[in-house]
């Protein structure tokens, strides 16, 4: 089993072979720890537990590669091995996400806490890391602000099965910028920003001002489009939005848009005449 983690702190290479001694189960003497820049020859290749580490610049301080063989009593899945780890060491330990996005990150607290994190990299020859920003606030990292990670809520894969009704009834066309693209766009957007509030807004039960506007925004597309489209797409359209509308009306109450006014800065009154403008969700995710 291979593990990649990052440490936010400098450990010494003794606490780093004692703290996967006792995450894996094994003796002491089982564990090599060496530095990957260094002198290779002394290693004990046989070891249970290998773990090469790489000194890191910026937020985090050390960057480790662990192989654990199939023998190891204890066979830790990675953020199991991150939390074991975090607390054996006092530690804040990042480990990679699930989705294919670079900066998409686990952190694991000393107490264990684990939250996500946004870990971005230079483009140096010797790169610098930087914890741009985690889901929600953690203690030992007071200068790093605690925001919605967009970015990990839009790769998660939310189902969209109304706009692929749309999509297989009418003849969809594939050209950028034609109405029946725009339409199909629009539509996907709105009904999965419904969904996904309507699942706590998986996977990180959050979401920035800016892209539940961006829903909203969608759904303003929707409306101009259906006077666009002929029939009998315009009246599909228009349908199924109608029926992402129920969900959304049952998601949101009425607050006139003093909560995006407050979180953005938009100009009351901009979207007067949209209704789906005047509505918030009934726990703001931001």
């Amino acid at each position: 089993m291979t593990y990649n983690l990052f440490t936010v702190d400098h450990l010494r290479p003794p606490l780093i072979r004692d703290v996967l001694a006792a995450c894996t189960g094994v003796h002491v003497s089982e564990v090599d720890v060496a530095d990957s820049e260094g002198d290779q020859d002394d290693r004990n290749w046989d070891a249970a537990v290998l773990c090469d580490f790489t000194e890191t610049l910026g937020s985090v301080a050390l960057s480790l590669d662990i192989d654990v063989q199939e023998w190891a009593p204890n066979q830790l899945s990675e953020k199991e091995l991150a939390e074991e780890f975090a607390a054996a060491a006092q530690s804040a330990i990042l480990y990679p996400a699930e989705e294919s996005v670079p900066s998409a990150y686990w952190l694991v607290t000393p107490d264990r806490a684990v939250t996500r994190a946004r870990l971005l990299s230079s483009d140096d020859a010797r790169p610098v890391y930087s914890i741009d920003a985690v889901a929600s606030k953690v203690a030992c990292l007071p200068g790093v602000p605690a925001t919605p990670l967009d970015e990990i809520v839009r790769e998660y894969p939310t189902p969209v099965p109304l706009t692929e009704r749309f999509i297989t009834t009418v003849e969809s066309s594939n050209a950028v910028g034609t109405p029946l693209y725009r339409a199909r766009t629009a539509l996907a957007e709105w009904e999965r920003m419904v969904r996904r509030m309507g699942s706590g807004w998986q996977p990180t039960g959050s979401c920035s001002a800016d892209m539940y506007q961006a829903g909203l925004r969608a759904r303003d597309d929707i409306g101009q489009l259906v006077n666009e489209l002929p029939q009998p797409a315009s009246a599909l359209l228009r349908e199924l939005a109608e029926h992402i509308d129920g969900d959304f009306m049952k998601l949101t109450e009425q607050d006139d848009g003093r909560a995006l006014v407050e979180a953005t800065g938009l100009v009351a009154g901009a979207h007067a005449s949209a209704w789906w403008w005047k509505r918030r969700p009934s726990e703001l995710p931001w």
